[in-house]
């Protein structure tokens, strides 16, 4: 408020000077009007016009990168589907015996997926696109690490029918099934535990060679090892900008730790109808579980997005705002040089000018302010967009269709603004305008 009161103040006085400053004879004569044919003055009104042109096309360049690199990351392929998943947390509220845990979560699964309209159900430890993250340091058979190299992998554990549920195709091998359970030390054996992995995985450790088969052993317990069963697709895992990390999935019922689960649902219709089912599931399930987090994929993906969408909502506010207050100074000096040059405009059409050429006239002037300040403000914004090089995502900084599509937007706003103020000179009666002499 103070800098708005401190700007009027400011902006004010020098009209206020020139007024108090005025010839009294001059204007009692009706001459005082050219006064403002001023070269100066009119130099100093249209070159405010051409800074704000320059400043609105750099912040409109802006927000369209901005909102660019939003569609992009939204548009991309994340390797899974999110349309019709919702996703909740379970957990225990008192601690509970590691084999009541991995039982009451096979249970809880088995209800899920009979509840009316879910398609498929499954769960996992790591939810994609969050905060939560797994990595651990592998060793892979027949894989020779490069001196001081760290072989490291992101991990998941999950349930069957994960990849089925999420939409993440499996491009060979095959899924986890009941025969890798392993829910309690009475169904543990001596044979290695299975694994599956992601193409980023196979492709980087074991290159055109076959990964089914091979074993990969968590680093300092080389006695527990894991047997890649199957291999599939790409997903991202904790950032949607982020290249897609080398990643290992574990079955979680072949091992029993002390986790609680994200489940996922796949709904056949709307994933409204699959809360009640799913709180009457938890309850009947056990008493001590509790339920938490419920939303959807799609739900996860926009909080995934949000600096990015944020970021793109104020710049195309502010950049809005600016192209509002340009059109309004174009509007403004072109209606106050109209009013200025009313009986030279009046003399023009009493004198055969058609009203064409006055509306080429009117609207010339308003389109070569805004041809100068745009080349201005392309200049400024070819050099400003580095700068935030870092907040955009699968485009670059000098983005053809961006400043092409600004560009368009300013022209055909700036020829708007324009044509009010010539329409108004178009209509000048030259007998009106006469009398004033």
């Amino acid at each position: 408020m103070g800098l708005s009161l401190a700007t009027g103040l400011i902006f004010g006085v020098a009209p206020a000077l020139r007024g108090s400053r005025s010839d009294l004879t001059t204007t009692m004569k009706g001459t005082g009007a050219n006064i403002s044919t001023d070269p100066s003055r009119q130099f100093l009104q249209q070159s405010l016009v051409v800074i704000q042109i320059a400043m609105s096309l750099i912040l409109l360049v802006g927000a369209g990168l901005f909102v660019r690199t939003l569609q992009k990351l939204k548009g991309m392929d994340m390797g899974f589907s999110r349309e019709n998943v919702v996703l909740f947390q379970v957990g225990f509220s008192q601690r509970v015996d590691r084999t009541r845990r991995l039982s009451a979560y096979k249970e809880l699964l088995g209800r899920v997926e009979e509840s009316p309209g879910v398609r498929t159900a499954s769960m996992s430890f790591i939810t994609p696109l969050t905060e939560e993250a797994w990595g651990q340091q592998v060793d892979i058979e027949g894989y020779t690490p490069a001196p001081e190299e760290v072989v490291r992998c992101r991990g998941m554990s999950v349930a069957r029918r994960y990849f089925e549920t999420m939409g993440t195709p499996i491009l060979s091998g095959r899924d986890f099934g009941p025969q890798d359970e392993r829910l309690d030390a009475s169904t543990a054996t001596n044979a290695p535990g299975v694994a599956i992995i992601n193409e980023s995985m196979a492709r980087k450790y074991f290159g055109n060679a076959n990964a089914l088969g091979r074993r990969l052993s968590f680093f300092g317990n080389s006695n527990r090892k894991f047997e890649i069963v199957g291999v599939v697709k790409d997903a991202k895992y904790s950032s949607l900008r982020e290249p897609v990390p080398p990643t290992f999935y574990l079955f979680c019922f072949g091992e029993v730790r002390d986790w609680d689960m994200t489940f996922a649902v796949r709904m056949a219709g709307k994933p409204v109808a699959v809360i009640d089912a799913v709180r009457h599931a938890v309850g009947e399930t056990d008493p001590t579980l509790h339920l938490r987090g419920m939303r959807t994929m799609d739900d996860v993906l926009d909080a995934s997005l949000r600096q990015e969408r944020i970021i793109a909502n104020l710049g195309g506010f502010f950049s809005l705002t600016a192209l509002a207050l340009s059109c309004l100074g174009l509007y403004g000096t072109l209606s106050f040089t109209v009013a200025q040059r009313t009986r030279e405009i009046g003399l023009r059409i009493a004198l055969g000018a058609q009203r064409v050429n006055v509306l080429s006239f009117v609207v010339g002037q308003g389109l070569k302010l805004a041809v100068i300040g745009s080349a201005i403000g392309l200049v400024g914004a070819l050099t400003t967009t580095r700068l935030v090089l870092r907040l955009l995502y699968g485009i670059s900084p000098i983005d053809p269709v961006t400043f092409a599509g600004v560009s368009v937007l300013l022209a055909v706003v700036a020829m708007l603004a324009s044509w009010l103020p010539a329409r108004r000179a178009a209509k000048v009666d030259p007998m009106e305008a006469l009398r004033y002499e």
